[in-house]
């Protein structure tokens, strides 16, 4: 059987720049299960909906699977509908956040056949299998499906894989990489070196998953997708990636897309211990939760090639951090900025606005937090009830979403809108507050601040 895994347009404001790790996975899982595997990547080609239809139209693929963020859904289902109009008697499957955080909604609203729940790389190939066989989906789990007369079912959960190490890297030679590699992924120096032009002298990047789930439980985040399980790759297995991308494509700079690089400490120094032994020459970066990090661990990072870590301290105030369900404390996001700026070049730091309980002295706190640090964020993100969250659940009982796939489809990506207003504040109001909050913290107000401070001190 040959299937078409299709990877939709993301952030069609920016150049594609981050490589689709999930998609490279199930692209190599399903090849070293002997299918054909061919994949459509409109993201990095930018490909129009005119043209993506003209390739629709001509594929011979028996199955179709297209994912992605939920954010997209309203381009999946168009996607979706476009396939079914020129293939309707072949199967559709979905996956990613799209289909994972509203499985019902998802098949009852597009003409998907098959949506795949979590991590798809054990339950695709499973899947190819059954319907290669033409047998009963029903004991296939991790899946919820479209039986006779569309009635949908809901199989068990898949549990998590617990061996990472056991996955194929990446097919990355299926995707453009020129592409990939020439888009700057990760810190925002590296970015700022390179338009695009091949010829600039920028250097090629890449990302890379070195672990999987989240044992926090932030009200915003969405957890359901890799699990709550904390999982990460052997240091070993990550330097061997880490090592072929250098050797194969010549990438000098890794961006980590994990969620908690950090999660194990032991793990970090060894992997760290591991890179400098290797001798590559590369630098890195990674995202970093500020409860957890140590100067012995920041300086081993840096010894390693590490220029960049991102923390999402989302707020100055211990009222709001306790109400996102942070489990950090003002004083640890404080002291882990100044430890990380003694050893690495570049630290960013996300934050939001609009969670329940914000009011203007609770940003206040978070524009004085910010001053104090000499913070200047380019972007303050609302808080936005993704499903699946438990963000989510709240908008729900407050009565803030009706239908399901109404409120889905005006989602904006990282919370750039409104789509739920859970303070105080007129929606006018919030964005005043917001825009504030940007003005306030302004490069131009970051180094009055700081004068005024030295003369207030001499």
């Amino acid at each position: 059987m040959k299937i078409l895994l299709i990877n939709p347009p993301v952030r069609e404001w920016a150049k594609p720049n981050c490589f689709p790790s999930g998609l490279g996975y199930l692209t190599s899982v399903l090849l070293e299960a002997g299918y054909q595997v061919e994949v459509l990547d409109i993201n990095a080609y930018r490909y129009s909906k005119p043209e993506v239809e003209a390739r629709i139209m001509t594929s011979d693929a028996d199955v179709f699977g297209v994912g992605g963020l939920i954010t997209i859904y309203k381009y999946i289902k168009w996607l979706i509908q476009i396939i079914k109009r020129n293939h309707p008697n072949k199967i559709v499957m979905g996956g990613g956040s799209s289909a994972s955080s509203i499985p019902r909604t998802f098949l009852e609203r597009t003409q998907a056949d098959i949506a795949v729940i979590g991590e798809g790389e054990e339950t695709v190939v499973q899947l190819m299998q059954a319907l290669e066989k033409n047998v009963d989906l029903k004991d296939l789990p991790g899946i919820w499906y479209k039986h006779r007369n569309n009635e949908i079912v809901s199989n068990p959960p898949r549990p998590p894989i617990r061996d990472l190490d056991s996955l194929p890297f990446p097919a990355w030679d299926l995707f453009p990489m020129n592409i990939y590699l020439r888009n700057p992924v990760g810190a925002p120096n590296i970015s700022k070196w390179d338009d695009g032009d091949a010829s600039a002298k920028a250097p090629l990047t890449m990302n890379i998953l070195p672990s999987r789930g989240c044992p926090y439980k932030c009200i915003y985040c969405y957890h359901d997708f890799m699990g709550i399980k904390y999982r990460h790759r052997s240091a070993q297995s990550i330097l061997n990636e880490i090592t072929y991308l250098v050797e194969h494509y010549g990438v000098s700079y890794i961006h980590f897309t994990d969620d908690d690089f950090v999660i194990d400490r032991n793990h970090v120094m060894n992997f760290c211990d591991l890179l400098i032994e290797s001798g590559l020459n590369i630098t890195w970066g990674s995202t970093g939760r500020v409860n957890l990090m140590t100067e012995a661990l920041l300086a081993k990072m840096a010894a390693a090639g590490c220029i960049w870590i991102g923390y999402g301290i989302e707020s100055g105030s211990q009222k709001m951090l306790e109400a996102m369900k942070k489990q950090v404390t003002v004083q640890q996001a404080k002291k882990a900025i100044e430890l990380t700026r003694k050893y690495v070049k570049q630290v960013d730091c996300s934050f939001m606005v609009g969670t329940p309980g914000e009011t203007r002295e609770t940003i206040l706190e978070t524009v004085e937090f910010c001053k104090a640090l000499d913070l200047s964020p380019e972007v303050v993100f609302y808080a936005t009830p993704y499903p699946g969250t438990e963000l989510y659940d709240i908008a729900r009982q407050h009565g803030m979403i009706k239908d399901e796939e109404e409120f889905v489809l005006q989602l904006w990506e990282q919370g750039e809108k409104i789509a739920a207003n859970f303070t105080e504040f007129s929606d006018e109001e919030l964005r005043n507050q917001r825009d504030w909050i940007i003005d306030e913290l302004s490069a131009r107000n970051i180094v009055r601040h700081s004068e005024n401070e030295r003369i207030n001190l001499e």
